[in-house]
């Protein structure tokens, strides 16, 4: 019994290693590194993985690790998937000659991710350890960012983070992975009690913030004012939370609104970066409009309240009428597409156009990951990575849980990767660690936080 327990102690303790070393030490892989078929990051990607995959397998004499498979549709679709992309492989080995070399990066990639879903589903686990290490990642990465764009200029080449095919595509990465250290370094300041840990947090999501504004990918500006929007929503939004939420979102509008100052009136910059003034204006407006809402209402909460046990429901309904509205606007700018040049300058349109315009024309020049899985991994492929996506997105609705702040948060994280996917090729190094999150959003067993919430009145002002 006690060697049985050892031994599972085991396989956790390889598999959380593993999530460690993803999270913390692949996305740090800068360079690329082709080795003909494949680059060097899906070699050493792979060979963790499977080496991981191996020691589990060792154990199952000792019943201290076994297999779970077809216990749900999702199971059977990253299994014939992976089955899929084996078969690839033989074929692509076959056709290979010496002067025709065949990539193997599309199919090595999802065997991988296979693994992964294999070995943490096996025994979900979770810790905020995860997060902190991702953030201590990414401000090594920030660092090196912010080098190239404050000192190296575009001269310098943009850092790869990882094998994007130009400039433009990179930026795509660049956005994604800021995105996600800023997501995780949210849900650690909100839930932050400790003081110097939380100026830490703040500290890391403002560097982050300003290359995410630096590298001026206007899909990952948008969808990081929806996350800001959407936590209080999916999550219990006791006051503690939606004023830690405010605080960082104040942080985010107020570095936003002052690029402008920063592009133009500054040399810092070594890389082309550009603000309208007038955007910086109007958006300025908008925030002190939407401020006076914010603290007309705040200010009713009665002093000596305790704000983590105060539960704001009608705060709550107020943010889902906002998140619903900037979702409708978003939509209607891409459906808009380039009609939105044709629109007249005066009147405020120009604000609009200013608006609309860039973010249209990003969305277009755009390279959809549904379209590369089409396109390197031929019909059949494409149609089974959009099966699986729709039973990913299934398994987030059946997991999600008001009272399961974790698994809330990787269910946000998890939406916000597959909304990407509609709109840019992920970069492969930071793939395996939105697949991570995804896959334990859908397993992950937490327990119920279990509130004892308050219940005030509010009295109307005069």
């Amino acid at each position: 019994m006690n060697k049985k327990l050892t031994g599972k102690a085991k396989a956790e303790k390889a598999l959380h290693l593993l999530i460690c070393f993803i999270t913390g030490i692949y996305p740090l892989l800068l360079f690329e590194l082709d080795l003909g078929s494949f680059y060097i990051q899906s070699l050493v990607l792979f060979t963790a993985v499977m080496g991981v995959l191996l020691y589990s397998f060792l154990l199952i004499r000792s019943g201290a690790w076994r297999l779970k498979l077809f216990q749900s549709r999702l199971d059977v679709a990253v299994l014939v998937l992976t089955a899929y992309a084996f078969l690839k492989i033989i074929i692509k080995m076959i056709r290979m000659t010496e002067t025709k070399i065949e990539r193997f990066d599309p199919e090595i990639m999802i065997l991988t991710m296979a693994v992964l879903y294999l070995l943490i589903t096996v025994k979900p686990m979770f810790t905020e350890r995860y997060l902190d290490i991702l953030l201590f990642s990414g401000l090594i990465v920030f660092a090196l960012l912010l080098v190239k764009y404050l000192c190296i200029g575009e001269a310098g080449g943009m850092l790869s983070i990882l094998t994007q095919d130009n400039a433009k595509y990179a930026s795509y990465g660049v956005a994604s992975y800021t995105m996600l250290v800023c997501m995780a370094g949210l849900w650690r300041y909100v839930k932050c009690e400790d003081r110097l840990r939380s100026f830490f947090y703040a500290g890391v999501l403002s560097v982050g913030f300003l290359v995410m504004f630096i590298n001026q990918n206007r899909m990952s500006i948008w969808l990081m004012i929806m996350v800001f929007i959407a936590l209080p929503v999916l999550q219990r939004p006791t006051a503690e939370l939606v004023k830690r939420n405010m605080q960082i979102f104040f942080i985010y509008l107020f570095m936003l609104c002052n690029m402008s100052l920063l592009a133009n009136y500054t040399n810092l910059l070594q890389v082309t970066v550009n603000y309208d003034l007038k955007q910086s204006v109007y958006l300025e407006l908008l925030v002190a409009v939407g401020g006076l809402f914010f603290f007309k209402f705040w200010d009713r909460i009665p002093q000596g309240v305790d704000t983590k046990r105060l539960v704001m429901r009608k705060m709550r309904r107020g943010y889902q009428f906002l998140f619903k509205l900037i979702c409708i606007v978003f939509v209607g700018i891409l459906l808009g597409g380039e009609r939105w040049k044709e629109l007249p300058d005066g009147m405020g349109m120009s604000a609009v156009k200013g608006f609309a315009v860039p973010l249209a024309e990003e969305v277009r020049q755009g390279k959809s990951a549904f379209y590369v899985c089409f396109e390197q991994l031929g019909i059949v492929g494409g149609l089974l990575i959009l099966i699986l996506c729709v039973l990913l997105i299934a398994g987030l609705r059946k997991s999600y849980r008001f009272d399961k702040p974790v698994t809330s948060m990787l269910v946000l994280i998890s939406y916000i990767f597959l909304i990407q996917l509609l709109f840019w090729k992920i970069s492969i190094s930071i793939l395996p660690v939105y697949w991570i999150f995804i896959v334990l959003a859908i397993s992950y067993k937490e327990e119920k936080e279990k509130l004892v919430s308050s219940k005030i009145k509010f009295e109307r002002g005069e």
